[in-house]
């Protein structure tokens, strides 16, 4: 697999190094700008120390090629001659007029999938348009409900419209290749950061495109008719709440032990609704007297479902995370012993782990272009000479 995206596609490429694919990460001759990406490890800004790209490319092989060189892309063409994948991100139309186009590769590798992660996708009158993850948050509906009534929207922290797209071009390019397998015959996978970002928004284009109804920010206040599911603050953080069956409310206000909630009016939503104005303070309050674990744990034993808002060292360090062994310790070259975290899935029969660290930059030329491409030791010389690599 030839792996030449940037932050929209890396997790795709990831997951699939993660499960045993031979993934070549292929780079401009010097690095590609994700390696720019803080943080750094130890703090010193450095293209070995991104601990963004050590996260997003443990288990991938990596060279250097310049692509805009007519001795890069032969190259490229030798390589893609023998591989089943290649993920890409540039602009619809830039490897077409490198003369690496979907068109191209498939006319040397029949089987071939070729998979597209951009902004907008491959057709329509956006194609062209420039953007990433802020663009496809926005574009997608998902900013206009993020944040609070009458403030502006906000981005979700993270990558989330790139991580989604990532997540769903791994799998369609892996049903491209079982449909290879039924063909004979490869195909382009085409996948839009924007498209994603609408589909992670669960309920809200379905609403629109069915009752044409806009959905909209609420605040704590206004849920309705479900109204307790919403954050708390507790002793150390916040807690999510979602109480909303009879059964449930009357647990959850007998443990409180407040007249004002175990009133058996109260066990009616509407009425729950409409009192929320009440409820809400002694809610709070029973909240703030409790830590987030012990609030967690006793809603267990109530069955109820309260959830801790954890932060990412919370999680890290969690029981659940270190009994299921998310990280492991691993060995890079320049940053040394690091916690670097794994696969995300679990298998009965088939493992998937970190094997290696991310290449360090052209870590992988020679192995790569000598022992699989037949090049010579002053092949390379040239083709470093030249930029090419």
């Amino acid at each position: 697999m030839l792996d030449l995206a940037d932050e929209k596609g890396l997790p795709c490429a990831k997951f699939l190094a993660d499960n045993g694919a031979d993934v070549i990460r292929i780079a401009p001759p010097g690095g590609d700008a994700t390696r720019s990406r803080g943080p750094f490890a130890g703090d010193v800004p450095h293209p070995e120390r991104s601990l963004y790209f050590l996260h997003h490319n443990a288990n991938k092989r990596g060279i250097t090629l310049n692509l805009e060189s007519p001795d890069g892309q032969r190259l490229f063409r030798d390589l893609a001659r023998a591989a089943d994948v290649v993920v890409e991100t540039f602009p619809p139309g830039w490897l077409a007029e490198h003369g690496l186009g979907y068109d191209d590769l498939t006319a040397i590798n029949p089987k071939i999938v070729v998979t597209s992660i951009t902004a907008f996708g491959q057709t329509g009158p956006w194609r062209d348009w420039k953007g990433g993850e802020l663009t496809a948050f926005a574009v997608g509906g998902l900013m206009a409900l993020s944040g609070e009534p009458g403030g502006p929207p906000c981005v979700a922290p993270g990558e989330l419209s790139c991580g989604v797209a990532s997540m769903h071009a791994a799998l369609a390019t892996q049903v491209a290749l079982f449909h290879r397998e039924r063909t004979g015959r490869g195909q382009h996978v085409d996948v839009s950061l924007a498209e994603a970002a609408a589909h992670a928004g669960s309920y809200v284009v379905p609403l629109y495109s069915y009752h044409k109804e806009k959905p909209h920010r609420v605040s704590h206040f206004e849920h309705v008719p479900e109204l307790h599911h919403d954050l708390y603050p507790c002793k150390d953080g916040f807690v999510r709440l979602f109480i909303l069956a009879r059964e449930h409310w009357k647990t959850f206000a007998e443990w409180i032990g407040d007249p004002a909630v175990t009133d058996p009016a109260m066990e009616d939503r509407r009425v729950r609704q409409k009192e929320m104005h009440r409820l809400a303070p002694i809610i709070e309050a029973f909240c703030r007297r409790h830590t987030k674990q012990e609030l967690y744990l006793e809603g267990q034993a109530r069955h109820l479902a309260i959830t801790p808002v954890n932060t990412p060292a919370e999680f890290v360090q969690s029981e659940q995370t270190q009994a299921r062994g998310l990280f492991q310790e691993i060995e890079h070259p320049v940053v040394g012993r690091y916690q670097q975290i794994g696969a995300m899935h679990k298998y009965s029969a088939a493992g998937a782990a970190v094997r290696s660290a991310a290449p360090t930059i052209g870590q992988h030329n020679d192995e790569i272009y000598r022992s699989e491409l037949g090049l010579s030791p002053e092949d390379l010389r040239e083709l470093r000479a030249a930029g090419v690599i």
